[in-house]
């Protein structure tokens, strides 16, 4: 395992220690401090989640790409402001009035760790744009199965895309706050299922057959899941950016892109649990 992507990773279990810390405080505060519940959040979602999942994809893109990781130099840039921006940002809002007061230092912060993602993007799409490895890559979960990892690359890729368009929405938050209660589920979706859940489902398809020494289930039903994810959660943030609340219009479309985001749900789920089940 490289150096940053151990980085990544101590980095991660560092701000979930301090997820922990701040989660208890905020349940001693009687649940009214709000700028310490969104530090709370963020350094959950940035600090654990974003950041191990960065780690995870500096380890395993290589692998299943088979090509050669682009610049360790940028990786390690990334890393540095990466926790520049997630520790600028979350430790104001512990004194915060948030989101009527958001201080300089935040609003910095926030743009670092914007960058930064600018830099990961960079990083990883000069990767899969690079010519494909002479010498195979060693993979310590062995060959695997090469249609399930077509498919990780697909669900990986899409994820980045979400990514360039959530964070710098979280941005834009912190320079007119006014648009926090209409776009603050946009904002949240698009992270949350466009970049966390989405790269998980690839890199799933990646891993799982290695686990099981099997092909994954059903290729094709990874390739519908795909589709149905994407148009699910598209629809969702369109319902919400351009109809008012309350808008019949507005709640039948939320409902049905919510449902055809559950069904891609329970696509991965079997096809996954089928992968993983015991059998020939």
């Amino acid at each position: 395992m490289k150096n940053f992507t151990l980085g990544f990773i101590i980095s991660s279990l560092i701000y979930l220690v301090l997820t922990a810390i701040l989660g208890l405080i905020f349940l001693l505060s009687n649940f009214f401090n709000y700028g310490l519940m969104v530090a709370t959040v963020h350094a959950l979602l940035l600090g654990f989640a974003t950041m191990l999942v960065f780690g995870v994809n500096y380890h395993i893109i290589p692998m299943f790409s088979g090509r050669d990781f682009y610049s360790p130099k940028l990786a390690y840039l990334h890393l540095v402001m990466a926790n520049l921006g997630i520790i600028g940002f979350v430790s104001p809002l512990l004194a915060s009035h948030y989101p009527v007061e958001i201080n300089t230092l935040a609003k910095i912060s926030a743009i670092i760790f914007g960058l930064s993602i600018f830099v990961f993007i960079y990083n990883m799409m000069r990767t899969f744009m690079s010519p494909v490895s002479k010498e195979p890559i060693p993979n310590p979960f062995g060959e695997g199965d090469k249609a399930a990892d077509k498919m990780a690359i697909r669900f990986t890729a899409i994820s980045i895309v979400y990514l360039v368009i959530g964070c710098p929405l979280g941005i834009f938050f912190l320079l007119r706050p006014d648009y926090i209660p209409y776009l603050r589920p946009v904002h949240v979706h698009i992270n949350l299922i466009g970049f966390i859940t989405i790269m998980i489902f690839g890199v799933s398809y990646h891993m799982f057959p290695r686990f099981t020494g099997r092909p994954l289930y059903n290729v094709q039903m990874a390739s519908i899941q795909f589709w149905l994810a994407n148009v699910g959660l598209i629809g969702m943030a369109l319902c919400w950016w351009f109809f008012e609340a309350g808008d019949v219009v507005r709640r039948a479309g939320f409902l049905t892109f919510a449902a055809i985001e559950g069904v891609a749900a329970v696509l991965y789920i079997y096809n996954c649990w089928k992968t993983l089940s015991p059998g020939k």
